[in-house]
């Protein structure tokens, strides 16, 4: 049975559980800020960064790098995205881990022109879905090994590290990726990745 929601309350309360439960989804943190750093909202993925001080912490309530040096930048970018409408990037160190987070902080109007918040999306540098192989196979007809191969070379992987995890020659790697190119319609290792990393938004 569904039952039709009137009133506005339990419309709102009903769309906050929606946009939560779809942040949650994706497979990148989520951060809604205001033009000084105050969070509004954060999918979980994001907060755990931020309440393990895993790169991002909370300062005074406002939203910090892990790293007091890059806690300027990063306000300045959320500055500027939310006053001035401009977009910014950045990386963050992490102590907990050798690989940073990248950054992408744009500008979220109000509906009315107005830029009123940023949207900060956060990605670990080369994290990927632990379906990603499996959802690029379906997508693109892959076999198996191309499937494990593209997934590798989109995290960030170089061709001869996974050739010899694979245990076989760069000559066959190099056969297995031209064979994924061709079912994708690509002609680059580049575009390869892009078209791959796109596939890659939710867990």
């Amino acid at each position: 049975m569904i039952e039709v929601v009137d009133s506005a309350v339990e419309r709102g309360v009903f769309e906050a559980h929606i946009a939560n439960a779809v942040l949650n989804l994706v497979n990148f943190g989520v951060i809604v800020v205001d033009g000084q750093g105050c969070t509004y909202a954060a999918n979980d993925l994001a907060w755990g960064y931020v309440a393990r001080g895993d790169g991002l912490a909370e300062s005074g309530g406002l939203l910090a790098a892990e790293s007091g040096s890059e806690t300027e930048g990063l306000r300045s970018r959320i500055a500027g995205a939310v006053h001035q409408g401009r977009s910014g990037a950045m990386q963050i160190h992490r102590s907990r881990s050798a690989k940073p987070l990248v950054l992408l902080i744009e500008p979220l109007s109000a509906g009315d022109g107005a830029f009123r918040c940023a949207l900060i999306t956060v990605r670990e540098v080369g994290r990927a879905s632990p379906r990603l192989a499996e959802r690029a196979r379906m997508m693109f007809s892959f076999s198996p090994a191309e499937a494990e191969i593209v997934s590798r070379v989109a995290q960030g992987r170089e061709p001869a590290e996974i050739a010899a995890e694979r245990n076989v020659s760069i000559n066959t790697l190099r056969v297995q990726m031209a064979s994924a190119m061709i079912k994708v319609g690509v002609h680059r290792q580049a575009e390869l990745v892009s078209v791959i990393s796109s596939a890659d938004i939710l867990e």
